[in-house]
C-alpha cells in the first residue's frame, strides 16, 4: 500500500515510518506547516523530518497547510474560548487536517492511507474498524483519535500501536535515525509558552469584568474574561473562607463565576455532536467507561443514546467536568465512540456548565 506518512520531526512519526517500510508499504512522507510560530513545524522540525525521509529514502513533501489550520482549528479554538468553553484543538487538527485534508492531498499522489506516530492500535473486524488504546498505557492517545463520523479512520495507519515509547526510541536508534533520543513536544503546538491569554488577546478584545460567586454577589475583578477554564484556582485573586474555583465563565458578561471545589463535583453530563464506532449506537442504553480528559482515566458510566445526543450518569461524581471538552466512551480498550461535553450536571445544583 502507498501511505501518506505525517511527519513532525520527532521521534514518533520518525520510528513510525520505520514499521511502515519494514512492513512493505510504500510511505511518502509529508510535513505540514501549520502555523508560523509553532512548537511543532519549526525549521528544525522541518530539517529533521527532511534528514530521517533522506536516510530511508522516502519522497519527501511539505505542504502549507496554515490557511486550513487557521480555519479547522485556531478559529473555533478562539471561537469556544469566546463563547466561555474549554476547547480540544488536538481532536479537531487530527479530525479535520491530518485525516481529511492531509489524505485528500496525498491521493494526489496515489497514497491510499495516511498514517501518524500516534499511540493507538487499529483492528478490523466483522462490525467495521475498532480503535484501541496503545499497549503503552503512558502514552495512549486513543482520546485524541475520535474521528469526525463513524468512517473516519478506515484510512488511517497507527504504526506504533504495538510499541512502548522505550520501544520506539530503541527501533529508531537501530535505524540510525538522528531524531532517535529527541525531545517530545508538550502543550498546545499554536500557544506559545503555553502563555494562553497572550494568544487570546491577539484575536479577542480583552474583558475586564466581575468574579462573582453563585448568588451573584461581587467578590473581586479580572482584566479579561477569556482564558479562565473551569475548575480553575489560581490567578482568580479573591479572597475566601475557603478555596475558590472557576464553575463558569460568561462572555457576554465578562463574569467569572467560581464556588468552592465541591460544586465542580458533577453526577453526570450532556453530550452532542456524538459518534459512535463499532456499532455500539445500536442500543439506547450502554454500560461502559468514560475519560473525561485527556490526562484523565475512563470512569464507570451509563449513557443514554439520543442519536447525536447523549446524557451520561456517571456512577461516582466526576470532579471539573469541562464544556468543550471530549467525553469518550471505553470498553476495556476499545473505543466506542465520543461525544463534545455541552453541560456538566449536578443534581444538588443543577447544571454547572
Amino acid at each position: 500500500m502507498r501511505v501518506a506518512l505525517g511527519m513532525s520531526g520527532g521521534v514518533d512519526s520518525s520510528a513510525a515510518a520505520v514499521v511502515l517500510c519494514d512492513q512493505g508499504h510504500q510511505v511518502v512522507g509529508f510535513t505540514l506547516k501549520v502555523w508560523d510560530r509553532s512548537r511543532c513545524c519549526s525549521l528544525e522540525d522541518v530539517a529533521d523530518a527532511r534528514r530521517v525521509a533522506a536516510r530511508l529514502d522516502l519522497p519527501f513533501y511539505v505542504l502549507d497547510a496554515h490557511d486550513e489550520f487557521q480555519r479547522q482549528v485556531v478559529d473555533p479554538f478562539v471561537a469556544a474560548y469566546a463563547a466561555g468553553t474549554t476547547p480540544n484543538p488536538c481532536i479537531w487538527c487530527n479530525q479535520r487536517v491530518k485525516f481529511r485534508w492531509l489524505l485528500e492531498r496525498a491521493r494526489a499522489l496515489g497514497c491510499d492511507a495516511v498514517a501518524t506516530g500516534h499511540y493507538a492500535r487499529l483492528v478490523d473486524g466483522p462490525a467495521g474498524r475498532r480503535l484501541l488504546r496503545g499497549v503503552d498505557r503512558a502514552k495512549d492517545q486513543s482520546y485524541f483519535l475520535v474521528p469526525a463520523a463513524p468512517d473516519g479512520l478506515d484510512r488511517v495507519l497507527f504504526p506504533l500501536g504495538e510499541r512502548t515509547k522505550e520501544q520506539v526510541r530503541a527501533l529508531a536508534e537501530s535505524a540510525g535515525l538522528p531524531v532517535a533520543r529527541k525531545a517530545d513536544s508538550q502543550d498546545v503546538c499554536f500557544v506559545p509558552e503555553g502563555d494562553l491569554a497572550g494568544f487570546l488577546a491577539r484575536y479577542l478584545p480583552r474583558r475586564e469584568g466581575e468574579i462573582v460567586d453563585r448568588q451573584g454577589r461581587v467578590l473581586g475583578h479580572h482584566r479579561g474574561v477569556h482564558g479562565f477554564t473551569v475548575g480553575q484556582r489560581r490567578g482568580l485573586g479573591v479572597s475566601a473562607p475557603e478555596p475558590l474555583y472557576v464553575i463558569a465563565s460568561d462572555p457576554p458578561t465578562a463574569r467569572v463565576v467560581v464556588a468552592p471545589r465541591r460544586a465542580l463535583w458533577a453526577e453526570g453530563l450532556v453530550g452532542a455532536g456524538a459518534v459512535w464506532l463499532s456499532g455500539a449506537d445500536d442500543r439506547v442504553t450502554l454500560a461502559c467507561a468514560v475519560q473525561l480528559r485527556s490526562t484523565g482515566r475512563a470512569v464507570p458510566c451509563r449513557v443514554e443514546n439520543h442519536g447525536d445526543q447523549v446524557r451520561v450518569t456517571f456512577e461516582a461524581p466526576q470532579f471539573g467536568v469541562a464544556p468543550g471538552q471530549m467525553a469518550v466512551f471505553y470498553s476495556g480498550d476499545e473505543v466506542l465512540g465520543g461525544a463534545w461535553i455541552a453541560e456538566a450536571v449536578n443534581s444538588e445544583q443543577g447544571r454547572v456548565g
